[in-house]
């Protein structure tokens, strides 16, 4: 289910702002780049920092397959390993990959967004790359916690208060993320112990002079006002809302969620049973937990709103979907572990022809519309390949053409897993500007084929 997911890179192609972020490189020097895009555009000075030396910036576009590419695979390898410190010491390998598979599964069928994930440079490096260090600082949290008061924890605490950085200077989506897991991670201490700890004050402070760099770019200002509608608090939570219930009943009812986790119960009941470290307090209340997840859901679905006055785009709400998939497995386990503790529940009951049926159904919603289905369409129907075909014949046919001003027919074949937009008729649009500059020409726009015949 997930290999055509990964053929489909050797197809991928560079869009919108991966061709803006390299050339400004290019035209104004790494830092008056980061300088124009804090005082004009964004706040993000982390995820602008990395983009500005995207493959692209070193004139490769087979640099920007690979990338795009390895991004994927390190997210996957990430998800494994956070899944392994929390469960190493009761689950076996195979267990503990089937259940990061069954995880990144479940993201890749329903995102909301394929193209805007993985596939699109500048959405993987500001959302994906977020989940990713947000992923890799409870990994190094949880080594924290394990190897208290040895020479390693000073390194660990360093790297971690480095990650909380880079998390809030990724996207307002991962630092408000980072903010939620903080604020946990604090609760948490509070009810268990009683006390905070040095370090985890100082990971607080961090995130909040982090977040209010962020926050405080007089760009965030000037992108603000296209959007007129924005900090209206009463539309707002009726947008959050809205879109929160649409999109649960979307995520658990409409993609194969509910017969996913049966299939992987057995590997929860097998931790919460057998793990030497039991949830405590309200932390295995499944109504606190459940309560918690929906607070966060509708913060994070409530912060786009908030900044744009509508429903948020999709490559946010793949944020959102991912921190949903965490929240729903874990509120799985902690239900499985409180039916064992007040009805002695025995999942080993369950007759073996309830996994075989549950089998079958998850093969049936591969039938029905989805990014498994779409991704295996876009292949055996070489959509894929002729959108590849298609570019690869634009970038010879621009090299080789000695004019500086150009129009190029606009793409037949756009494959809707990995295809985003394309530059537009007008030649002195931002992304075409910089499109143009990439190419050394002066302009260059899109024009239907079926004009270009006439003339």
């Amino acid at each position: 289910m997930i290999i055509p997911f990964v053929i489909l890179f050797f197809f991928n192609q560079p869009s919108a702002d991966d061709w803006g972020l390299a050339e400004n490189t290019r035209i104004m020097g790494f830092m008056n780049a980061q300088l124009h895009y804090y005082k004009s555009w964004t706040g993000k000075f982390f995820s602008n920092a990395v983009l500005s030396y995207n493959p692209l910036y070193f004139r490769s576009i087979f640099g920007y397959k690979i990338m795009t590419l390895l991004l994927m695979i390190l997210f996957i390898y990430v998800l494994f390993i956070l899944i392994s410190e929390l469960t190493k010491k009761v689950l076996s390998f195979r267990e503990r990959f089937v259940f990061s598979l069954s995880v990144f599964f479940m993201y890749l069928y329903a995102m909301p967004s394929l193209s805007q994930s993985f596939y699109w440079l500048t959405a993987s490096v500001v959302y994906q790359t977020g989940i990713m260090m947000i992923m890799i600082f409870l990994i190094l949290y949880t080594k924290i916690t394990n190897q208290a008061g040895t020479s390693s924890e000073k390194l660990l605490t360093f790297l971690s208060v480095i990650l909380l950085i880079a998390i809030a200077g990724c996207s307002e989506m991962s630092m408000v993320t980072g903010v939620i897991m903080i604020s946990l991670l604090l609760l948490c201490k509070l009810i268990i112990e009683k006390k905070l700890n040095s370090r985890l004050i100082l990971f607080a402070l961090t995130t909040a002079l982090s977040s209010y760099v962020l926050l405080s770019a007089p760009g965030n200002s000037v992108r603000g006002s296209l959007y007129p509608e924005s900090h209206k608090l009463i539309p707002s939570l009726m947008t959050t809302f809205s879109t929160m219930k649409d999109l649960l009943f979307s995520w658990v009812f409409m993609s194969p969620l509910l017969f996913i986790t049966f299939l992987i119960a057995p590997v929860l009941y097998k931790f919460i049973t057998n793990s030497g470290k039991k949830p405590v307090g309200i932390f295995i209340n499944p109504l606190f937990t459940s309560l918690t997840l929906l607070v966060t859901l509708f913060i994070l679905i409530f912060t786009p709103v908030w900044s744009l006055g509508r429903a948020p785009f999709n490559r946010t709400v793949n944020i959102v979907y991912f921190v949903f998939l965490i929240g729903w497995f874990y509120n799985v386990m902690i239900l499985v572990f409180y039916f064992f503790r007040k009805y002695n529940f025995n999942i080993g009951r369950i007759p073996q022809y309830f996994y075989i049926l549950a089998t079958i159904i998850v093969v049936l919603f591969l039938f029905k519309k989805n990014n498994v289905k779409n991704a295996y369409a876009d292949l055996l129907r070489g959509g894929a390949v002729r959108y590849n075909n298609e570019l690869n014949d634009r970038y010879e046919y621009l090299s080789k053409n000695v004019s500086d001003s150009i129009v190029v027919p606009s793409l037949v074949n756009t494959p809707r897993t990995i295809f985003l937009f394309d530059i537009s008729t007008d030649p002195k649009s931002e992304f075409n500007s910089k499109y143009a500059h990439y190419f050394n020409k002066r302009y260059i726009s899109v024009m239907s084929s079926d004009t270009l015949k006439n003339e």
